[in-house]
């Protein structure tokens, strides 16, 4: 991501990612409830992710207040990606 964001940057370009974990949307509506449990049981944040949880980071990447970042990864798992 960062060499993206470097290859195009300039004052109004910026390269960043959202990265969600699973959400909560009908493309995960055949996985049963105890699937869908399972996963939030791993997360930090005990609970199926929302679209509303995604949509806060893009709102802020593609806002003004992001002006400055680029070259970013926005990870929005409820905490499922760790690194021990």
């Amino acid at each position: 991501m960062r060499g993206f964001a470097n290859g195009i940057a300039n004052d109004a370009d910026t390269a960043n990612s959202v990265l969600p974990g699973l959400t909560n949307t009908l493309t995960i509506a055949p996985q049963s409830e105890e699937q869908k449990r399972g996963t939030g049981e791993q997360q930090a944040i005990k609970r199926m992710g929302q679209p509303e949880d995604v949509s806060g980071a893009v709102l802020l990447l593609t806002s003004g207040d992001a002006a400055f970042i680029t070259g970013q990864v926005i990870v929005v798992d409820g905490g499922q990606y760790r690194i021990c």
